[in-house]
């Protein structure tokens, strides 16, 4: 029998051992290799707020809107105006007659004229009203010592305008040619504030006490009141109206709402005041001053074009 070297059984044992080994041992995981680690990503750029918008700009308020229009009426109709708070009277549409043959030239050819509806303001312009305005003492007593300039951009101001000579004029005496506002009848001291006893004028009449040596509280005479309802008509304060002075106007005027002169000197004043006669009251008289001045005398009020709705 041949015989195994000693070497040779030995490398048999081992390969004989090796698969037992193999099975019993428990297999080695591998460690993974670890992947390198990811770039860690950069947070997406934080959008910057929006620019807060700024507040559009508080805009400015515009002057109380006020038309200039305003609706038809009937007489006793009355309607206030919101920037002042002035009482406004209705004077309807239709004819009146214009002028007088009793009084000065410029008064003459007396004549008949259409006007449009329109509404007028019930009292002259107040200290306190006026003082919303510009700077002004306050108060019920009309405003004077202003200029026709300033008397035409206040009722600019209020939504308003400044009467023609012809509205004047017809919300004064109707259409009944009346000689006063309140008629044909002589100022008495409870119809009109005008050069009476109390004035200290030379020319002043003495038979008559209105109660005031100069201007009244706009009101204070309710029974001098005109037709429509407008007061204050005659005296207290004569009232700039919008037109230019020519004392040759009623000769070429238009007959129906006559607009006043093109141009001139002088504008024109209506009614009369504390410092004037009986014969400077008559609806029909006309003054006149230069537009840049104003007198203790001197007021306004307005006017607004009515419109069927």
């Amino acid at each position: 029998m041949n015989k195994i070297s000693p070497s040779l059984y030995c490398l048999l044992a081992v390969l004989l051992l090796l698969p037992a080994a193999c099975v019993g041992a428990e297999p080695m995981t591998p460690t993974p290799t670890s992947l390198p680690p990811t770039q860690t990503p950069l947070p997406s750029k934080t959008p910057l707020p929006s620019e807060t918008p700024l507040p559009s700009e508080t805009p400015l308020p515009s002057e109380t809107p006020f038309p200039t229009i305003t609706p038809e009426g009937d007489i006793g109709s009355t309607w206030v105006r919101l920037v002042d708070g002035m009482v406004m009277v209705y004077v309807p549409k239709g004819v009146f007659t214009m002028g007088s043959s009793l009084g000065d030239p410029d008064e003459q050819p007396v004549h008949d004229v259409y006007m449009d509806a329109f509404w007028i303001d019930q009292d002259e312009v107040t200290n306190t009203m006026y003082a919303r305005f510009a700077p002004a003492r306050s108060g019920r007593h009309p405003v004077n010592n202003v200029s026709w300039e300033q008397a035409a951009s206040y009722c600019a101001w209020a939504g308003s305008r400044l009467p023609t000579e012809a509205e004047w004029e017809k919300a004064a005496r109707g259409p009944e040619e009346r000689t006063y506002p309140w008629g044909n009848q002589f100022p008495t001291g409870d119809l009109v504030n005008f050069a009476d006893l109390k004035s200290r004028l030379s020319w002043e009449d003495t038979s008559v006490n209105d109660g005031y040596e100069k201007i009244a509280p706009v009101g204070s005479y309710p029974a001098g009141a005109s037709l429509y309802g407008a007061l204050d008509m005659a005296g207290n304060v004569a009232e700039w109206v919008n037109d230019w002075y020519d004392e040759t106007y009623y000769s070429t005027a238009p007959l129906t709402n006559p607009p006043g002169p093109a141009e001139g000197d002088f504008r024109v004043l209506r009614g009369g005041s504390w410092y004037s006669t009986a014969a400077g009251v008559r609806s029909a008289d006309r003054g006149w001053y230069i537009p840049e001045g104003g007198t203790d005398y001197t007021g306004f009020r307005c006017a607004q074009s009515a419109v069927a709705p």
